[in-house]
């Protein structure tokens, strides 16, 4: 113990022997170290705080996007429904005559549309509210859930009914309630109701979570009255569908502050009693509000290396100043010295050095007096000028211009060579002494001469490549005018082929027998791949010449649209489409909305018959975009003929979307600086990624 506090009175009392200024220094130095670090980890902290904001809020707009492309896309098919005369008509005949050939009718035209989007029944109620039809059954044991929300809202147009535990299997669901309407009648003559399980629709969007994060959850919450309900995917806490209900009185729970009405990012504890952060964001159209959250201890888990590393910065700081006082006392007086011998030493090796490397060196390298008499030269000087100096030396100083460090310089060696020099002047200032001066050449000679011959090669190199440019540029535009050319003078015999030969199909096809039918058939296969030909070979040509606009282009907005067209088209296969928004990028929106339409429609051709249609559109990497399909996939012969175009293709196996449309799209994406990648195997799908 003694030892100890003779030490630390030692240490204090060699910093008291410190002048003035280094304490103050010391001192200075200590605070604003400990300053510096203090500030960097508030910034890193409210950094921190600052992305897992972002994030949070983030990860609830990525919500709110799927659940209005879902919502959008079934008030869509629910127009679609109320709007249908065929429908309307059908429904109209069943409800005056409910007989079992009216009501097969009805489950005709609806159980294709409920296979299609997967809905747990489809049922059709009277305007008294009696059911007429339920596919599945379901509609019979939760009808009197339906009537009531009919009769609480009484609405004219579409709407979903609140969450609930649908009867008979007591699973979360609700039901899409669609007025139909006849003759502008004012009031609705029957409802078509669409039952939702949420196992099948709302737990895959609540439980998929963007980003590593292990307590990262999703609730679904809706108020009634007094409380809030939460569905929830039961991805943290095992609990049943709306078990969980928080009064709207407790506000210290992030539920029921979202439940008041509170939105935007919130801190404080969950229905877990753990301390999160949250997201709050509000569904349009559906008054479902969604709840993003995750721990705040693992949300600013990476902000404790920090603290502890600002701890040990503390102690390290204060150990170094107090060692760094110790030792600048102790070793003063002995530094200078060694200074003072180290210097002397450190000047006779750099001046041993200097003349050995002035003496190797190719360059010639003289020093003269004010006398203008050699004190030093080189070797290299030596062996082209002997001891003499050069007179034309003597006026390189004044030959300079204003700024330039070198003169361009020609003279004579001893031997009568003429030599081409760049001379760099010097001067040595010495303290006491007389000023010297120096000329430092660079023999470029040799090197001139080799720049001439280079010249003149590159004068004939370029004027060879000029020519054989023009005449490259000039081949070109001749084959794509021919090209054009040749692709305007089908059209219109092809469409003659194609006009006739539908006319025969549509006149005489009944007539014919069938090995002639099947050649009508082929004359019309043939004649449709022929101007698809066409049409993708004026499209691809257009492309070299077209002038790319610069504008925002959305690939999600785009994909609802291209996919809603395609699934308009075969309404009796099943789908299965997942976009994710704000998928946006720079570009001709014409051009790109092309490119897009071309992978969706090859993906939509070629995925299989007998299985879900599974689509999936999405972002890769930082600027990328991926289309990913479950169809019958690709060859790799296949796909190096969408990278390589080739000729031999035949034309009876000619596949428009596969043949040129890919390729036309992988054009359209280089114009744009960018790539188009494709993987896939045969049986196994395809994945498609636009790189910008």
């Amino acid at each position: 113990m003694h030892e100890t506090d003779t030490r630390h009175r030692s240490v204090f009392a060699d910093i008291r022997q410190l002048k003035a200024a280094e304490r103050i220094g010391f001192t200075v130095l200590f605070v604003v170290l400990m300053g510096f670090a203090t500030v960097s980890a508030y910034f890193q902290w409210q950094g921190i705080l600052r992305d897992k904001k972002s994030y949070i809020e983030l990860i609830g707009m990525s919500k709110i996007g799927q659940f209005k492309s879902w919502y959008d896309t079934q008030m869509a098919e629910a127009k679609e429904l109320s709007e249908s005369s065929v429908f309307i008509d059908i429904v109209a005949d069943a409800a005056k005559d409910p007989s079992d050939k009216n009501l097969g009718r009805i489950d005709s035209f609806l159980r294709p549309i409920l296979r299609s989007y997967n809905y747990a029944d489809s049922a059709v109620l009277t305007s008294d509210l009696r059911l007429l039809v339920s596919l599945t059954q379901l509609a019979k044991a939760d009808c009197s859930e339906v009537r009531k929300e009919i009769s609480r809202k009484k609405s004219l147009v579409s709407f979903f009914t609140t969450l609930h535990l649908t009867s008979p299997y007591g699973k979360p669901g609700f039901h899409l309630i669609i007025p139909l309407f006849k003759d502008e009648q004012k009031q609705p003559f029957a409802y078509l109701v669409q039952t939702f399980f949420a196992d099948d629709y709302l737990y895959p969007m609540l439980a998929q979570w963007s980003g590593g994060a292990k307590t990262g959850e999703t609730l679904l919450l809706e108020r009634r009255g007094d409380t809030v309900q939460a569905l929830n995917p039961s991805t943290l806490v095992k609990i049943s569908a709306f078990s969980l209900l928080v009064s709207v009185n407790d506000g210290h729970t992030v539920e029921a502050r979202a439940g008041l009405g509170q939105r935007g990012v919130l801190t404080g504890k969950d229905y877990r009693g753990k301390h999160v952060l949250a997201a709050v964001n509000y569904v349009p159209e559906l008054g479902w509000i969604v709840l993003c959250k995750m721990d705040y201890s693992e949300a600013f888990s990476s902000w404790i290396p920090t603290l502890v590393i600002l701890v040990v910065f503390f102690l390290v700081t204060l150990a170094a100043s107090l060692a760094g006082s110790y030792v600048l006392i102790s070793t003063r007086t002995l530094s200078a010295f060694r200074s003072r011998l180290e210097l002397l030493k450190r000047s006779e090796r750099s001046e041993a050095l200097l003349s050995a490397i002035l003496e190797r060196v190719d360059a010639p390298v003289v020093i003269v007096d004010e006398a203008s008499t050699i004190q030093f030269s080189n070797q290299s000087f030596k062996e082209r000028f002997g001891d003499s100096l050069p007179k034309e030396l003597l006026y390189v100083p004044s030959a300079l211009e204003e700024g330039a460090r070198s003169y361009r310089l020609a003279l004579q060696d001893t031997k009568g060579n003429a030599l081409h020099l760049y001379v760099m002047p010097i001067h040595i200032l010495l303290r006491g002494q007389e000023t010297l001066s120096g000329y430092v050449m660079r023999d470029v000679t040799e090197l001139e001469a080799a720049l001439e011959q280079v010249q003149e090669l590159n004068q004939g190199l370029s004027r060879q490549v000029e020519t054989q440019t023009k005449r490259i540029l000039e081949a070109k535009e001749e084959l794509r005018t021919i090209a054009s050319a040749i692709s305007h003078n089908l059209a219109a015999p092809l469409r003659t082929i194609e006009s006739f030969s539908e006319l025969l199909a549509t006149r005489a096809l009944d007539q014919l027998d069938a090995e002639t039918a099947d050649y009508v058939m082929r004359i019309r296969r043939a004649s449709a791949n022929m101007a698809n030909l066409t049409d993708d070979l004026m499209t691809f040509l257009s492309l070299d010449s077209v002038v790319l606009a610069r504008e925002e282009f959305d690939f999600s907005i785009a994909a609802q649209e291209i996919t809603s067209d395609i699934i308009k088209r075969s309404p009796k296969r099943c789908y299965r489409i997942t976009i994710m928004p704000g998928l946006k990028v720079q570009g001709d929106r014409a051009l790109l909305k092309t490119a897009f339409r071309n992978v969706l429609e090859n993906a939509f051709q070629y995925c299989s018959d007998n299985t879900v249609s599974s689509i999936e559109i999405g972002r890769y990497g930082e600027r990328g975009i991926f289309v990913k399909d479950n169809g019958i996939g690709m060859t790799p012969e296949e796909i190096e003929s969408i990278v390589n175009p080739s000729p031999t293709t035949e034309p009876d196996h000619y596949i428009p979307g596969l043949s040129v449309g890919l390729t036309i799209s992988k054009k359209i994406v280089e114009l744009h600086g960018g790539s188009l990648e494709i993987e896939s195997e045969a049986g196994g799908g395809t994945t498609v990624r636009f790189k910008f």
